[in-house]
């Protein structure tokens, strides 16, 4: 091998490395980024913060609730407006972030509530995912999912 040639190669090498620990590094700054924005929707929730919520949540957003019942951003913001979802105490725990490059991540949790949900008390834990996707530079909550944690 000529020197010519391997300096190319370990020009080649070095670069390859510092873009993978970059890409790692903006992964572990989108899991935060997205660790804080779960406990900020989850703030949002309990103090029914339609702003926030109307924000952070894509169009086309859905959930699947552990009730059984699927809810648009429409149908969340309805409720939240109408006051028919008033919680007593929430609060998230176990919190990881799977991210897919720099623009989607998904976080999954435990969420232990107690609540009044259109006139029903449930007081119950939850484990739940998050798609978090990054609109122009605001991340918002394209889908969720809750099921109930049985003997909970």
């Amino acid at each position: 091998m000529t020197k010519t040639t391997a300096f190319a190669v370990t020009t080649l090498l070095c670069c390859l490395t510092l873009s993978i620990n970059l890409q790692a590094q903006a992964g572990d700054d989108v899991a935060q980024k997205i660790k804080q924005l779960q406990q900020d929707s989850t703030n949002a929730q309990l103090k029914n913060d339609v702003s926030w919520m109307r924000e952070h949540l894509a169009d086309g957003y859905v959930a699947g609730n552990s009730w059984g019942t699927w809810q648009t951003k429409d149908e969340v913001l309805k409720d939240m407006q109408n006051k028919a979802v008033k919680f007593k105490s929430g609060e998230i725990s176990d919190v990881h972030v799977a991210t897919f490059g720099p623009n989607v991540a998904v976080s999954r949790y435990t969420f232990a509530y107690d609540a009044e949900l259109n006139g029903t008390h449930r007081a119950r834990t939850v484990l739940c995912s998050d798609t978090w996707i990054n609109d122009s530079g605001t991340w918002k909550t394209a889908a969720s999912h809750c099921s109930l944690v049985k003997g909970m």
